[in-house]
């Protein structure tokens, strides 16, 4: 089972969504490309780790197919946000069973690829997550984060054409965050979506994640992105955005040191 022929499939169904109409086109184009660089994220987690053989080679095709279910998610509803429309892990799930994919995975492997799409974007997996399946979801859930950071920041920055879809129509205001998601942060909490109402408490969340990363190779890999600093850049300058920038760093530094 070539991955080539699977980028193949995936890219052929992605691309049957797009329309001519330039604005519904950049949605579906960003997240054609979003799905191609989580996919090479995932390889360099992979390969990072040390992660080998059967179980990487299904891990790499949940990473590519993780959000097969975004494209008729706005196909159908023009938006990217669960919460108004539809579970896009779930729906990936549905989709993947109609897809005729290439030859060569056993029932078993498409099961395996099929619940890693669909518990990459829960809030938490359950401890009892049988491994391989939760080795599998941890490496496409760290390759997801690795590139929704630059892509929120690049909605974000200070220099942006901001897409509503794409930040979830957050309240754009430079010097406001919500109380509520900065403590989750903080206290390293999964915070959730819904308690986002300015554009900042998209890249406060996003930044959390950093402490929530699976592998020592995902939190190198986001520490050398250089978009830490970037996020704090664009973040306001009072004391409590300054000692939560104190402490990212402080993880950073303690956690990307050199294997001995």
């Amino acid at each position: 089972m070539p991955l080539s022929h699977h980028i193949e499939a995936f890219t052929t169904f992605a691309s049957s969504h797009l329309t001519g109409d330039p604005e519904h086109d950049y949605h579906i184009q960003l997240k054609i490309d979003h799905s191609l660089r989580v996919l090479d994220n995932a390889r360099a987690i992979l390969d990072g780790e040390k992660i080998t053989g059967h179980v990487a080679t299904l891990t790499l095709l949940a990473a590519l197919y993780h959000d097969i279910g975004r494209f008729p998610q706005y196909s159908r509803y023009g938006t990217f946000k669960d919460m108004d429309s539809i579970n896009h892990g779930r729906l990936g799930v549905l989709t993947l069973r109609e897809l005729n994919l290439p030859a060569g995975l056993s029932r078993k492997d498409l099961r395996a690829v099929r619940a890693t799409v669909a518990l990459h974007n829960v809030k938490e997996i359950r401890p009892t997550t049988p491994a391989p399946l939760a080795g599998m979801v941890n490496v496409v859930r760290d390759a997801d984060k690795l590139d929704i950071y630059p892509i929120v920041l690049d909605h974000l920055g200070k220099n942006s054409d901001s897409k509503p879809v794409v930040i979830h129509s957050l309240e754009d205001n430079p010097e406001a965050y919500s109380d509520a998601v900065f403590e989750a942060v903080v206290s390293q909490i999964t915070c959730d979506y819904s308690l986002m109402r300015y554009s900042n408490d998209f890249i406060l969340l996003i930044t959390g994640w950093l402490f929530t990363l699976n592998f020592k190779t995902s939190i190198r890999l986001f520490a050398q992105s250089g978009l830490v600093e970037e996020a704090f850049s664009i973040l306001p300058k009072d004391d409590k955005i300054k000692k939560l920038e104190e402490k990212i760093f402080t993880f950073m530094r303690y956690n990307n040191l050199p294997a001995s």
